[in-house]
C-alpha cells in the first residue's frame, strides 16, 4: 500500500506531502483545486508520460516520491532479474526537468520507465475517466475476461505465444529455403537468370574505367599522333632550324671526347651524355612506334560505348562496381545451390509448420473453453453486482464469434477469439452491444462492478479512483459508496469524488484546496478530522454549510459507520 506521496512543483504545487491511511481514503475539494494535479503525480509514479508542462511556472526541476510497503518475497522474480536489492518498504520517486531529463528511482537505484512500470503496475491500479472509454471499445473487453480468469488464462496465453514464436521462425527458415515449391522455383529462376546475364558478361574489377580510358583516347587520336610524330622529329630528326635533341648530344659527346685525355671527370660525362643518347635514341623509336600504332577505330569506339552501357545497365540491377557485380553473383551461385538442394529440408520445415499450427489450433480451443466458461461466471457475477447497483432489470453477457475453422485460421499471439460484452439495462430489453447501449452513470456502474469483482483476486495492492462517480447521484451515490467500502476491506482504496456518500463512507478524508499568496496561486492538501469532515460533506451535498446540511451530513456519517462494522462483522 501506499503510505505516503511527496510532489514537489508539480503545476500549482509548491511541495505536499499525503500521510495515506488502509482502507478508503478520499479526497475531494472545489473544482480546479487541483485534485487531477494529486491523479497527474500519481501517474508519473506509475510510470505514464511525462510532460514538461507539469513543471511549476518557474521553476526548473519537479520531483515526485511515494513511500509504498510492499511483501517483498511476492516481488523477488522482479528484484532478481533487475539486480536489486528487496526490501518490504520502497521510495520510489521521479524527477523531472524543464531540460527533458528524466530520472527515475527504485529506494535510490537509477531505473528505466519500462521498469518503474513494471514494477507500479503490480502495485497500484489507477482508474480514472478514460478506463470508462475502454469499456466503449470491443477489443479490450477480451482483455477484461482474461484478467478475470487469472492465472490459467495467463499461463494458456504463454504456452500460445511460444508456440507462435516458434511458428515464426520455421517460417522464416522456410522462406529462407525459397517459400514453397512455387516460391522457391520462381527464385531459383530468377536467380539463373542473374547469374547468367553477370556471367555472359564476362565483365572483370576495373573495366569500365579501362573502357573509359580507351574512349577517350579514340576521341583525341588524331591530336595524340600529330602530337607523338612532333616528338619524333624533334628527338631523331631535327627541325628547320636545327638538328634533332639526338643530335646536338651526340655532337657534344664528340667534344668531350677529345678533352677527355685531360681530366677524367670529362671523360665520365661523356660516358653519361653517351648513355643519355641512346635513351634518347629508344625514346624517339617508341614515339614513332606511338605514332604509328594509333588508327582512328569507328567500329572500336562504338564497340566501347556499347560494352559501358552494358556495364551501366549491370551496375543498376546488381552493384555499384564491378566489384559488387561479381560478388552478387558469387552470393546468388550460393543461393542457387542451396535452393536446388532445399526440397527436403522445405519438406521438413512445412511439415514442421503444420504441426505447429495444430499446436497452436489445439491452445487457441483450449483457451477458448476457459475464456467461455469464465465469461459465464464473470456475467453472473456483474449482474449481482449491477443487482446491487440499483440496475436489478440488467442483464449482461460476453458473446463470442464462432471459431474459425482450422483452414480459416489468422494465427496470433493471444488467441483467436473475437468477444464483446452486451447489455440491457431494463428488463425485457433485448441485450445489445454496451458500447451502444449504456450511459455514462451505467459505464460506471459495470467497471465498478468490474472493480469489485476483481478486486479479491489480484494481488494489486492499492486501487485509485478518479471521479469515476460521473453520472451517479441520489440512492445510486450510496450504493457506490458501499461498493467503495466493500474493496476497501481487501485494498486499499484511494478516491477523487464529489459525492458526499463517498466521502462519508472514507476511513480518511482530505481536502484539496487552492489560494493565492504572494502573488502566486497554491495548492495544498490537508486531513480532515472531526468536525471539519461533516463540514466538508455538507460543502459536497449542498455548498452552503446551514444547520439541514450539516445534519444530513452527519446521518451520512453515520449511516456509513454502519455499513463498515456490518463488514468487519
Amino acid at each position: 500500500m501506499i503510505q505516503s506521496l511527496t510532489v514537489k512543483n508539480i503545476a500549482l504545487i509548491d511541495e505536499l506531502n499525503i500521510e495515506f491511511g488502509n482502507g478508503l481514503n478520499v479526497l475531494s475539494g472545489e473544482t480546479g483545486a487541483g485534485k487531477s494535479i494529486v491523479v497527474d503525480s500519481m501517474n508519473l509514479l506509475l510510470g505514464e508520460r511525462a510532460d514538461r508542462e507539469l513543471i511549476r511556472s518557474g521553476q526548473e526541476k519537479a520531483h515526485v516520491e511515494a513511500n509504498i510497503c510492499i511483501d517483498s518475497a511476492a516481488f523477488a522474480d522482479f528484484f532478481d532479474e533487475n539486480e536489486l536489492e528487496a526490501d518490504d518498504e520502497l521510495i520510489i520517486s521521479r524527477d523531472l526537468s524543464v531540460s527533458g531529463k528524466n530520472v527515475c528511482r527504485i529506494n535510490g537505484t537509477v531505473v528505466s520507465l519500462a521498469t518503474l512500470k513494471t514494477l507500479m503496475d503490480r502495485i497500484v491500479d489507477l482508474h480514472g475517466q478514460h478506463e470508462h472509454q475502454s469499456l466503449l471499445y470491443a477489443k479490450n473487453h477480451i482483455l477484461f475476461l482474461d484478467n478475470y480468469c487469472g492465472k490459467k488464462a495467463k499461463e494458456a496465453k504463454g504456452r500460445i505465444a511460444q508456440l507462435y514464436t516458434r511458428l515464426k521462425n520455421v517460417q522464416r527458415q522456410l522462406d529462407e529455403t525459397g517459400g514453397d515449391e512455387r516460391e522457391r522455383m520462381r527464385s531459383m529462376d530468377l536467380l539463373s537468370f542473374q547469374i547468367q546475364e553477370i556471367t555472359e558478361a564476362k565483365i572483370f574489377a576495373g573495366e569500365e574505367d579501362a573502357l573509359r580510358d580507351e574512349r577517350e583516347k579514340l576521341n583525341h587520336a588524331q591530336f595524340i599522333a600529330q602530337t607523338l610524330s612532333n616528338g619524333y622529329a624533334e628527338l631523331y630528326l631535327g627541325g628547320e632550324e636545327g638538328g634533332s635533341a639526338l643530335s646536338l648530344v651526340q655532337d657534344a659527346v664528340r667534344l668531350l671526347s677529345q678533352i677527355a685525355i685531360y681530366d677524367a671527370a670529362y671523360e665520365k660525362t661523356a660516358e653519361r651524355l653517351q648513355e643519355s643518347a641512346f635513351v634518347l635514341e629508344e625514346c624517339a623509336h617508341d614515339l614513332r612506334g606511338f605514332s604509328e600504332s594509333i588508327v582512328f577505330d569507328e567500329q572500336r569506339q562504338t564497340e566501347i560505348e556499347e560494352r559501358i552501357d552494358l556495364l551501366g545497365g549491370l551496375k543498376r540491377k546488381y552493384g555499384n562496381s564491378e566489384k559488387e557485380i561479381l560478388a552478387f553473383c558469387t552470393d546468388a551461385q550460393q543461393k542457387l545451390e542451396k535452393m536446388q538442394h532445399a526440397e527436403e529440408e522445405a519438406a521438413r520445415l512445412t511439415s514442421e509448420i503444420i504441426g505447429i499450427q495444430d499446436q497452436l489450433y489445439a491452445e487457441y480451443q483450449a483457451l477458448s473453453g476457459l475464456r467461455k466458461e469464465a465469461a459465464k461466471k464473470l456475467s453472473a457475477a456483474v449482474l449481482k453486482e449491477l443487482n446491487d447497483l440499483g440496475m436489478p432489470g440488467a442483464n449482461f453477457e460476453a458473446k463470442f464469434a464462432p471459431l474459425p475453422g482450422r483452414k480459416e485460421t489468422v494465427w496470433h499471439r493471444d488467441g483467436i477469439d473475437e468477444m464483446e460484452f452486451y447489455l440491457s439495462t431494463n428488463e425485457g430489453e433485448p441485450l445489445k452491444p454496451l458500447s451502444k447501449t449504456a450511459s455514462g452513470g451505467e459505464i460506471s456502474r459495470v467497471m465498478l462492478a468490474f472493480k469489485n469483482i476483481s478486486a479479491g483476486s489480484e494481488d494489486i495492492s492499492t486501487l485509485i479512483f478518479d471521479e469515476i462517480d460521473t453520472g451517479i447521484s441520489g440512492r445510486m451515490a450510496l450504493v457506490v459508496s458501499e461498493k467503495m467500502a466493500s474493496i476497501s476491506r481487501s485494498r486499499q482504496v484511494i478516491c477523487v469524488t464529489h459525492l458526499p456518500q463517498i466521502a462519508a463512507m472514507a476511513d480518511a478524508n482530505f481536502l484539496i484546496r487552492k489560494y493565492s499568496a504572494d502573488g502566486a496561486t497554491h495548492t495544498n492538501v490537508a486531513r480532515l478530522e472531526g468536525a471539519n469532515i461533516t463540514d466538508e460533506i455538507a460543502r459536497l451535498a449542498g455548498g452552503i454549510e446551514t444547520e439541514n446540511a450539516l445534519k444530513y451530513a452527519g446521518e451520512l456519517r453515520q449511516n456509513a459507520e454502519k455499513i463498515k462494522r456490518a463488514f468487519k462483522g
